[in-house]
């Protein structure tokens, strides 16, 4: 539509919305996808790249009177993400009171049941459908565009009964540059013997496939535009994620889910999902689309997914799993081949109660599942214009009910205290849970909760509030049922059984049972305080918080110099603990001030340090690190850059080639090797799957060429898993004592540990005594004896005459376990965690648990930083 139309309709809303640029008015008729993609979606060998789908909607918004098109946010790589909200000319109109209707209701305050019903009547049902999240899960996006064609121009009793109930909030591509990424991919192999080869590159700058693992922390810049429009601006009622694995040989997977159910889900919420996977499924048997499983695989305990974390707002969240064979190649599945039964044990050759219409094979094509997409997608609107009173009047009752439970307490409050050990882990928790919806006060004065006092400026969430289940369930400790199989083999989560953010980023956070009262003011953000003290030109910045790597960085980038204390010390009149930093030089007095503030640091200046410290620091260099980059990706390298980019350091990617080709101690002090097992590091990709250059791995070249790199002085960093290739293959003296023990003996699927610390090693500066890490069925360690010649271990490794390995961190003796399921705490009790061993000049530091998981785990990101500022 033209911009005076667009003008004259324009909407007040006090967000940061762009409308999308439109084109010249036409008088043609409402585009279908074909006409601007070239093909109709879903089509056998094509796939629309971003800047396709795009070009469709701002097509259709042009055309369409029922389309508004908006600019959300850039992607990671810049890419412009887009929304489109599609109703009735009518609903159109009014557009920000039917928002602002969405809103009340789902913040519940102020209300009574009798308001919260007129609201109700009046308002209409929102419902969010995203695409093309996990990005070589092809066929969502490609749905889109016909999704919302249909939405926009179809003249059926059911679309016209949709458009005037409904409001379809859709983002077309969660992904742009994952898109892009595969479709380029896609178009380089095609007609080629390695047409459906695997991705070598991940499909989003940092995460990959975990890009839906980040919906409570919010790091990437896709999470945060899509937090902003579901948890501030338009508040749906229900949220459709579409995806594509289903569990084999069904064709979709459709809830109602499988257990463990997380107890802070409202009840309201899962009786919503079962109605609308039910709604989903009957489409598609009335359709004669056969094939859809449910009470599969996919559980409903873990906060994180852009499908669960709606749950913890009082929100529908649905998922479904369309089946995917590889990009846009068909593939003709033979019906004697096909499994009798699903991994479960559940058949798959016959009816069940949740596989009533088993799939029996044949052909199978993107349009396809673009078809059994839309269906499903069809089916939650319909659902959504058939029930509307009951899902706004729903999540009003349940935000309502929220705030009454947070009122009464246990618990009533969680504090995190002013004084925090590193302030800059917790200003990010409390902005993590803004992004996240969650209301969070500021003391304006010191206050008394339970049987503590909290001094000014500590941070407060009220339970009661309307999404008091997501703010509870990313605070408080998590509990995971144990399940297992017939035997006595343990079932996995869906994904990570214990996840408490306080605990993984090292802050305090007092959980309060009974009310207080408290001078309290409500938090946008949580601000950064940070100062410079005294007037001298030599910095010293303490080394508790992560902030303070990046400071230094700064400061060798300007070319200054970088010192650490050896030994704690007094200067500028007060106390400075062992590992602190001494800056001098780089940034000018206003340069450093601005990037203290912008930190929340306290820094001291002092004209220099007493004389009579004489070698208390050392001099430190920017170190060369290198990070290993596969070819076969890995979310856990991706996350690794994340960190080292966030905190300011700089580093060189290592692919295969590079490591054995050598020379590697000539070009870099530290290597990290990020979590991958020793299989995968020194296979990589089997010859033939991929083109040429992106086979094989590091290969036992590549091994040497590491062992080289320590053995002349060099730091290699093993991080979890990839900890075996050292210890097995250089003969460290260290042994991982998990390796080979069974599931049902030990078991650890993702969970907060406690470990105790050498805090006055270099490796563990500024990390408290007691710290807690995330581990995912990591390695733990202990020393290894030398072996006699038929390989028997024998007891002590002095015998050797070569330096010992040094444990820094090992699992606690009692009560491993903090957040989440453990089996076998006794294997792990002492045993290693964090390990430095020598060999030759260098040394190999294997960290057992996941140090920089998922950009979560910041009060563990300084073992990795201390390698490369050591002491």
């Amino acid at each position: 539509m033209s911009a005076p139309a667009r003008a004259a309709r324009a909407w007040a809303v006090a967000s940061v919305w762009v409308l999308a640029a439109s084109g010249p008015v036409s008088a043609d008729p409402v585009p279908r996808p074909e006409d601007v993609l070239g093909f109709r979606p879903g089509t056998d060998y094509k796939l629309a790249d971003y800047a396709t789908i795009v070009r469709y909607f701002r097509a259709l918004d042009d055309a369409s009177e029922r389309v508004r098109l908006l600019e959300i946010g850039p992607s990671a790589e810049g890419r412009t993400m887009i929304a489109a909200v599609i109703t009735s000319e009518a609903n159109q109109a009014r557009l920000e009171r039917i928002r602002e209707v969405s809103r009340r209701l789902a913040l519940a305050r102020g209300l009574t049941g009798e308001q919260a019903r007129a609201l109700a009547a009046e308002g209409r049902t929102v419902v969010w459908i995203d695409s093309g999240l996990h990005a070589t899960e092809v066929a969502h996006a490609q749905h889109a565009p016909e999704l919302a064609y249909r939405v926009a121009t179809e003249e059926s009793a059911e679309m016209r009964r949709i458009r005037d109930e409904v409001v379809l909030v859709q983002v077309p591509v969660m992904n742009p540059d994952g898109l892009d990424l595969v479709a380029g991919w896609y178009a380089r192999n095609l007609g080629t013997p390695y047409e459906v080869a695997p991705m070598v590159e991940l499909y989003q700058k940092h995460a990959g496939h975990d890009n839906n693992r980040d919906w409570y922390m919010f790091n990437l810049p896709e999470s945060r535009n899509v937090a902003r429009l579901l948890y501030e601006e338009w508040l749906p009622q229900i949220v459709y994620n579409h995806h594509q694995t289903a569990p084999f040989p069904a064709r979709i997977f459709v809830p109602p889910f499988a257990d463990p159910m997380n107890p802070n889900i409202p009840p309201q919420v899962m009786r919503g999902i079962h109605v609308v996977g039910d709604a989903i499924t009957a489409r598609l048997e009335r359709e004669g689309k056969v094939g859809a499983v449910s009470r599969s695989r996919f559980d409903t305990w873990w906060n994180g997914g852009m499908r669960t974390a709606p749950y913890f707002h009082n929100m529908v969240g649905i998922l479904t799993e369309t089946a995917l064979w590889r990009y846009a190649t068909p593939h003709r599945y033979d019906p004697e081949k096909l499994p009798k039964a699903f991994r479960d044990g559940t058949p798959a050759d016959r009816p069940t109660t949740f596989y009533p219409s088993p799939w029996k094979g044949g052909w199978w094509r993107l349009r396809d599942a673009v078809d059994y997409m839309v269906s499903a997608s069809l089916a939650v609107l319909d659902v959504g214009a058939r029930r509307r009173d009951e899902w706004l009047y729903g999540i009003y009752q349940m935000g309502a009910e929220a705030i009454e439970a947070g009122s009464k307490g246990d618990p009533f409050a969680y504090v995190m205290p002013a004084g925090q050990w590193d302030p800059g882990a917790s200003r990010r928790l409390i902005d993590a849970l803004r992004i996240g919806g969650v209301e969070v006060h500021r003391a304006r004065a010191g206050f008394t909760a339970g049987d503590r006092r909290f001094e000014r400026g500590s941070h407060v969430v009220l339970m009661a509030q309307p999404f008091r289940a997501h703010a509870k369930d990313v605070l408080e400790v998590q509990r995971y049922p144990e399940r297992r199989q017939r035997g006595s083999d343990p079932i996995p989560p869906y994904d990570i059984s214990g996840w408490t953010l306080p605990a993984q980023m090292g802050v305090e956070a007092v959980v309060v049972a009974s009310p207080f009262e408290a001078p309290l003011e409500p938090v946008a953000a949580a601000a950064a305080a940070g100062s410079v003290e005294g007037g001298g030109s030599t910095y010293l910045v303490g080394p508790r918080s992560n902030d303070a790597f990046a400071i230094a960085n700064r400061v060798l980038r300007a070319g200054g110099t970088v010192r650490r204390a050896r030994a704690a010390f007094r200067a500028g009149g007060r106390a400075h603990e062992v590992g602190t930093f001494v800056l001098t030089g780089g940034l000018e007095r206003a340069a450093m001030e601005s990037a203290v503030r912008a930190r929340g640091l306290s820094v001291v200046a002092v004209d220099a340090l007493p004389a009579n410290q004489g070698d208390l620091t050392r001099l430190l260099p920017a170190a060369r690190i290198g990070v290993y980059r596969s070819w076969v990706p890995s979310a856990d390298e991706g996350w690794t850059r994340w960190v080292l980019e966030e905190f300011e350091f700089p580093f060189r990617s290592l692919r295969d080639a590079d490591v054995r080709r050598g020379g590697l101690r000539e070009a870099f002090d530290v290597i990290v090797l990020p979590d991958t097992g020793i299989r995968a590091l020194l296979a990589g990709h089997i010859r033939g799957s991929v083109p040429p250059e992106f086979a094989g791995g590091l290969g036992l070249e590549g091994a040497l060429a590491l062992k080289r790199f320590v053995e002349a002085g060099g730091t290699l960093v093993a991080l979890d898993s990839a900890a075996d290739l050292a210890s097995e293959l250089f003969g460290l003296g260290v042994r991982n004592v998990l390796k080979g023990v069974a599931r049902e003996d030990y078991f650890c699927p993702g969970g907060v540990l406690q470990v105790v610390v050498e805090a006055d090693h270099p490796l563990a500066w500024g990390v408290p005594a007691r710290t807690m890490v995330f581990a995912e069925n990591g390695p733990a360690f202990e020393e290894e004896g030398p072996r006699d010649e038929e390989g028997e271990e024998q007891p002590a490794l002095a015998a050797t005459g070569r330096p010992k390995p040094r444990v820094v961190a090992r699992f606690a003796e009692k009560d491993v376990l903090y957040s989440g399921w453990l089996l076998g705490e006794s294997r792990i009790a002492r045993k290693g965690a964090l390990v430095e061993a020598p060999l030759g000049k260098g040394r190999v530091v294997l960290v057992g648990f996941r140090a920089q998981f998922r950009g979560q785990a910041h009060g563990t990101f300084k073992f990795l930083f201390n390698v490369f500022f050591p002491g």
